[in-house]
């Protein structure tokens, strides 16, 4: 029979591994859409790697606590240089994508 205390234990394991597992479908998520911006301005993502720099829980737009996340990922408009972007997401919802100035070639 299970104690109270294992309960809570097996309950706390199961809440790790869900933050866990959508922790990795957001990634998924932010690389897609760094992805398709990139795509649509013509640019290579470099190194196909977002690496998490935010990560809070905040309130939306519907006051419901929701994980804030911000994933910096580099790019390059020529294949020399690499500039730095980022991409922000509520949940799953992207909130936006920041790319720094960059040189195009002409």
């Amino acid at each position: 029979m299970l104690s109270l205390m294992d309960l809570v234990w097996l309950a706390l394991l199961v809440v790790l591994v869900n933050h866990w597992w959508r922790s990795r479908d957001a990634k998924a998520f932010a690389l897609q859409y760094a992805a398709r911006r990139c795509k649509e301005l013509d640019l290579q993502l470099l190194d196909q790697s977002m690496v998490l720099k935010q990560s809070r829980l905040r309130r939306g737009d519907t006051s419901v606590l929701q994980w804030y996340r911000r994933y910096d990922f580099e790019f390059s408009s020529t294949g020399h240089e690499r500039y730095p972007g980022s991409v922000e997401l509520a949940g799953n919802r992207l909130l936006g994508i920041e790319m720094s100035a960059y040189v195009t070639q002409d």
